[in-house]
């Protein structure tokens, strides 16, 4: 083999390792992206009252739609990522929204 195709072994080698690195911490980001949204979304359902005035009532209702849709869908793409992750796995359906 030449020293050309040494070059391109590396280069590969490295690029894979790149995103291999890129593809972890996506995966955390994306872990801690969920806990934060769940939690908020757990916080704020236990904040709704129906006796707090209309105003707050749809300001939480508000957050509530924001926050709430991004936690199911962290949830399903952690489901996807983590499947063979039981410690993972039993920690996101320790949320019920």
């Amino acid at each position: 083999m030449g020293i050309e195709m040494y070059k391109f072994i590396i280069f590969f080698i490295s690029l894979s390792l790149c995103l291999s690195v890129q593809a972890t911490e996506q995966k955390n980001s994306d872990l801690q992206s969920f806990i934060e949204n769940a939690e908020i979304c757990q916080h704020l359902a236990s904040e709704w009252d129906s006796s707090l005035p209309q105003v707050q009532q749809r300001y939480i209702e508000e957050q509530i739609d924001i926050v709430c849709p991004k936690a199911k869908h962290l949830r399903e793409v952690i489901k996807r990522g983590y499947h063979d992750n039981k410690k993972i796995m039993e920690m996101i359906e320790r949320y019920d929204f």
